[in-house]
């Protein structure tokens, strides 16, 4: 073979190492820059997502299941990844406000001060609801909740008054249930408790992804010109490093690492390097952060989970408690309008017959008419009020179930609400010691403490490992590739080296010590913290046992009040038909009944709220997703927490 042979075959050579050193550099730059544009694109943000709330709503599921033995909605909602960005959000002064008022309020409207007190609204039904024989008749409802009345044709709502007649006809009408249904969707504090609960569970599943073989690989491409001081020679260079590591349960890591490196010199004389080795190595401690303290993160994440959901199902059911209390209250004002509007009518009656038994001069005083058309004045007064309190707290009411407030809406009546009425008969007939000791079992925010405690002397165990020494073991095998061939994966067994060291380490332990017995302190405290809760669950069974009792009693009253007052109003008026009495005994007959009406209503409210609550503090009020009460699951029920 001549010099020239000999020539072109080293340039072959080299142009196959030089193709061969692109082809390595590209295979493994490609499949990270591909996955960096992946990740960038908006569908692999939804897949990223999805895929999250996969992990995400499993552990939380799950985790219902084992602590509760039932699960509930807790879906957070759907989500693209698009935050809508705009020009705004990087401005100074996003909104400024104009000083300019709109005309419509430059100027005010006159108050028509000589309007006539009889065209009112409630007037005008008094109007279009008489006849010839409102002298002899006498306005009472169908019973003590609703109005019913030959002068009042449909109940007198201010949805009336602030709506179209459109509008209030195709007004949603909502029963207990249909109310928690709306508000187990669409309520913003509810709404946050669900995603606290979310933020819990995605703390747990990257917690989970740590104790899982973690991959990490890293490539660095180096070019370098040395210029005129080396004649212009020019170096590339490419390292890769791919390795696996997993953390053990009881201490330490074990990595699996595979380096490899390329080199290629593009000078006067050209040269080529390519060599590999792969690492096997453990570290891990003997003494201090050795056992199960070294588990401690997991141990911390999965509790905190149970946590989180033990409190969301406990916000969960003191929030319907409001909702139902709220809307309860609704009912009231509700009634207390239909009560009202009976009132304005039978002061509407009782000013007429007055004033025609004066004009006709029959009249036992000259006080009786105006005294009966100022009796009228301020029951057209009450209506008036009883209206805007119930148009107030329906507008409230929409807000705290997350309804738009301009939304159309009514709240049934009293009499007319079956799934309100099913908790006259969720009393159970316990007694107090076996309703204490059912709340200590399900009450969930006791639960809760009862195993923070846990974590608390779990605490100690962990400051108690940190004063110990650091003896940690660092083994290792390395393996290199044979340097007289050209590839960074010829590895050979013979030169593969062995490692093995103990380093043993003790400093100032200060710190440690300082914890360790700041950690029994800790532990004191949550005792008592468990005393205390236990004592709070006993005290609220009691109460709200006695609450019951006490609202049961009250209803019981005020029905017969509400029957005394009816007959006493009844004989007011037929003593002052015949002239046996003025119309003062009407007026006050009247107001005690309108009185007595609207505590009735109040009570019944009140009752039921109570029978809630009892069953709250009891840890034994179920809702399903649906509002309907009861459990989402016929499964058995969560364990008993161990007594510390």
């Amino acid at each position: 073979m001549t010099l020239t042979d000999g020539s072109q075959a080293v340039s072959v050579c080299d142009a196959q190492r030089d193709q061969r050193y692109m082809k390595h550099t590209i295979r493994t730059i490609l499949p990270l820059l591909t996955l960096t544009a992946t990740l960038l694109a908006p569908g692999c943000r939804s897949f990223l997502i999805d895929r999250t709330d996969g992990f995400v709503y499993d552990a939380v599921h799950d985790r219902q299941q084992a602590v509760l033995g039932e699960t509930s909605n807790m879906i957070v909602g759907d989500e693209t990844g698009d935050v809508g960005l705009t020009k705004r959000m990087y401005s100074f002064n996003p909104r400024p406000v104009d000083p300019e008022l709109p005309k419509a309020f430059e100027t005010s409207k006159p108050h028509d001060d000589d309007r006539p007190p009889m065209e009112t609204d409630g007037a005008d039904h008094a109007e279009a609801d008489s006849h010839d024989e409102q002298s002899d008749r006498t306005v009472e409802p169908a019973d003590a909740l609703e109005a019913d009345s030959d002068d009042a044709d449909e109940e007198p709502l201010l949805t009336k008054d602030i709506f179209s007649e459109k509008d209030r006809v195709n007004a949603m009408v909502f029963g207990l249930r249909d109310a928690m249904k709306y508000a187990l969707h669409h309520a913003r504090d509810l709404q946050d408790a669900k995603e606290a609960l979310y933020l819990a569970a995605l703390d747990l599943t990257l917690e989970r992804h740590l104790w899982t073989p973690q991959f990490v690989a890293s490539i660095r491409a180096d070019f370098a010109d040395f210029g005129q001081v080396r004649d212009f020679d020019r170096a590339m260079t490419t390292v890769s490093d791919v390795a696996v590591s997993q953390r053990l349960r009881y201490g330490g890591t074990v990595t699996a690492q595979v380096i490899s490196s390329l080199m290629r010199d593009l000078g006067v004389s050209t040269t080529s390097g390519e060599s590999g080795s792969a690492i096997l190595s453990a570290d891990i401690p003997l003494l201090r952060g050795a056992g199960e303290v070294a588990y401690e993160s997991r141990y911390v994440a999965e509790r905190d989970l149970i946590y989180a959901v033990r409190t969301y199902e406990r916000f969960r059911r003191t929030f319907l408690v409001a909702v139902a209390s709220r809307y309860f209250n609704l009912q009231g004002l509700k009634s207390a309008i239909a009560n009202s509007h009976v009132s304005y009518l039978n002061f509407r009656d009782l000013w007429i017959r007055s004033d025609f038994i004066n004009r006709m001069g029959q009249s036992r005083n000259v006080f009786e008419a105006p005294r009966a058309r100022s009796s009228f004045r301020r029951a057209e007064s009450a209506l008036v009020s009883a209206k805007e309190r119930y148009a107030t707290s329906l507008d409230q009411f929409k807000i705290f179930i997350g309804m738009e407030v301009v939304g159309l809406m009514e709240v049934a009546s009293q009499g007319e609400d079956k799934d309100a009425a099913e908790l006259d008969n969720m009393l159970p007939d316990v007694a107090l010691t076996e309703a204490t000791a059912v709340a200590l079992r399900y009450r969930l925010d006791y639960i809760n403490v009862a195993d923070r405690l846990d974590d608390t002397r779990r605490g100690v165990t962990i400051t108690k490992n940190a004063i110990l020494p650091d003896l940690t073991a660092n083994l290792s095998a390395t393996v290199a590739s044979d340097p007289e061939r050209f590839s960074s994966t010829s590895f050979n067994l013979e030169r593969t080296t062995w490692r093995g060291a103990f380093e043993l380490r003790m400093d100032d332990r200060k710190r440690e010590r300082t914890a360790y017995r700041a950690s029994l302190i800790s532990v004191r405290r949550a005792t008592r913290d468990y005393e205390l809760a236990g004592d709070r669950v006993l005290a609220d069974v009691r109460r709200a046992l006695r609450r019951v009792l006490q609202q049961e009693n009250i209803r019981d009253i005020q029905i017969m009040q509400v029957n005394e007052n009816v007959t006493r109003a009844e004989a007011a008026r037929a003593q002052f038909d015949l002239g046996m009495s003025t119309n003062q005994d009407v007026v006050d007959a009247e107001n005690e009944l309108l009185a007595a009406r609207n505590d009735l209503a109040n009570a019944i409210s009140a009752y039921r709220i109570a029978i809630l609550e009892y069953r709250r503090d009891t840890g034994t009020l179920r809702v399903s997703d649906d509002g309907r009460w009861g459990r989402n699951d016929s499964t058995e029920s969560h364990p008993t927490p161990t007594d510390p």
